[in-house]
């Protein structure tokens, strides 16, 4: 992936359950949810979180025995080794408080804290000591499972229930962590492998994948109805390129963006959105997908904070640009889009594909306000779009069109903001408190980003002094302000040259920049080449 995966686990159905650790567009303090994925690689689904604050992080997730739910460790984004044991039960919710209980009531979600209102597993649940964490918990049934509790500085195994009745099993010298009992239990089933493998001698040459969806507008709000014409396909890349020794921004880099340090974005294309709202279309394999509902002039309406992928040859439904998932469609085939064979995604007519501040936009500054803004310009001294050094780590005037985000605090514009300032229209994510919900909830259609992007207005009406840029360069300053305005492309990363190496000499792997691999998704085995 592009995110990090950590701890599968099978689930009592044949599917596996993991966390995501996951920045797309979000802030980066409370994105660790479970999802689930077929063990051939295809229907990744999230299973609970991916727009809660409260718990944390959620790890060590295992099915409870003859039950659909699962029980977690409710853990912390800067220590891993704080938690609460808590249950998800997918059929009572998707998102806090809905479908979470508290095991061990004795113990807050470590960092976001508990919620407003807590659900606890058991009302006769009681403490039976002080314990200042708890640590991989295996199920044993619908009431026992085993788990680590920290006391006196150090994890010992306990045999526990529900309710907190609880017996030592095991103490040693040093923390005993991830305890599995060794005993027969129901295997659970094995799901078909259907994904349609590349020939192995050409795993850059897989069989597509498709996607549809018989309502995009079902779950979105009233308002966004009617008004999509197109879905903007973007990838997101696989992070293969590092400084290793260097931090800057709060990132091991390169740093692509000065709102977090996510991946790099590329614009596939667009697909057709028909009149009752349905579509179908070819989608790659392998990739971390990213979608957007446009409009007839090709700005954002709508944005997926998120990303699905397909493997060779696989059919997956959309319910929708919606707050929830799982449900069954309103509107049911044969709509419009599946009486026909999916259709393609058609390229953006310009080849850099990876989208970046100096090859989206400062052009076009260059090109169409650089007479008055920029040399002689005597605008210039009311805004400077000139390429010019800057702190921290960006050039102007890229900080000044997107409004310098904050971290961790709630977005206030100056009380005189300079000309020019956040004129981009981007979405602040980090500019929330850290257990702030509207941080990670589908945000609003039609509020942010291209939409109503002051710098989109003042680039197409022509009623800035008759400025108005040519098609293309209009279409590619959309494109920048809906991928969240990065700076850095896969151009800028592999301009640079490999860093030095800092690390011990008998590290397989060094760090690159230049150089660093492409990977090429899907095969039997990944084909990594420079």
């Amino acid at each position: 992936n592009n995110e990090p995966d950590y701890l599968p686990s099978v689930m009592n159905d044949g599917r596996v359950v993991y966390t995501r650790w996951e920045y797309t567009d979000k802030p980066l303090w409370r994105a660790q949810g479970l999802w689930t994925v077929n063990p051939d690689g295809t229907q990744v689904n999230t299973f609970w979180g991916n727009q809660s604050v409260c718990p944390d992080l959620l790890k060590d997730a295992r099915s409870i025995p003859g039950s659909r739910r699962v029980m977690f460790t409710g853990s912390a984004h800067h220590n891993w080794f704080a938690g609460s044991v808590g249950i998800i039960d997918p059929d009572r919710g998707f998102n806090f408080p809905d479908g979470v209980t508290k095991v061990t009531a004795d113990t807050a979600w470590p960092e976001s804290g508990n919620g407003p209102s807590d659900p606890v597993e058991s009302p006769r649940y009681h403490a039976s000591g002080a314990f200042s964490g708890y640590y991989s918990p295996y199920p044993l049934s619908e009431k026992d499972f085993l788990v680590s509790a920290e006391r006196g500085g150090r994890f010992v195994l306990y045999l526990m229930d529900v309710d907190g009745n609880r017996e030592l099993i095991y103490e040693g010298a040093h923390n005993i962590l991830h305890a599995m009992p060794l005993r027969p239990h129901t295997v659970p089933p094995v799901l078909a492998d259907r994904v349609s493998w590349p020939d192995p001698a050409k795993p850059d040459q897989p069989e597509a994948g498709a996607l549809y969806s018989a309502n995009v507008y079902q779950g979105a709000p009233e308002e966004l109805r009617g008004k999509a014409r197109f879905v903007r396909v973007m990838a997101i890349d696989p992070k293969t390129y590092t400084y290793w020794h260097k931090r800057p921004y709060i990132s091991t880099g390169p740093v692509v963006s000065a709102v977090q340090s996510e991946g790099v974005k590329r614009v596939l294309g667009t697909v057709p959105v028909a009149s009752d709202g349905s579509l179908a279309f070819e989608a790659p394999p392998g990739k971390a997908l990213h979608f957007q509902l446009l409009d007839e002039r090709g700005r954002a309406l709508q944005t997926m904070r998120s990303f699905v992928g397909l493997m060779p040859g696989e059919r997956r439904g959309c319910l929708g640009c919606h707050e929830a998932h799982s449900r069954a469609p309103v509107n049911v085939p044969p709509t419009q889009a599946l009486r026909q064979p999916p259709s393609r995604i058609t390229p953006p007519p310009w080849p850099d594909v990876t989208v970046s501040y100096p090859r989206y936009v400062q052009p076009v500054l260059d090109q169409y306000c650089g007479k008055c803004h920029q040399g002689e310009g005597k605008a210039r001294a009311t805004l400077d779009l000139s390429l010019r050094p800057s702190a921290p780590i960006f050039p102007e005037p890229y900080h000044t069109l997107i409004g310098r985000p904050t971290w961790g605090q709630p977005y206030k514009a100056p009380e005189k903001p300079p000309a020019g300032f956040g004129i981009a229209g981007m979405l602040m994510v980090e500019a929330y408190s850290t257990t702030d919900p509207a941080a990670y909830v589908t945000p609003k259609p039609m509020t942010a980003l291209s939409y109503r992007s002051r710098l989109i207005d003042i680039a197409s009406s022509g009623q800035h002094h008759g400025v108005k840029v040519d098609d293309i360069s209009l279409q590619r300053l959309i494109c920048w302000v809906d991928a969240m305005c990065p700076y850095a492309g896969d151009e800028e990363i592999r301009s640079e040259d490999d860093p030095d190496f800092q690390g011990v000499d008998w590290l397989a792997i060094r760090p690159r920049l230049r150089s660093a691999p492409v990977i090429v998704r899907p095969g039997p085995v990944d084909d990594w080449r420079p």
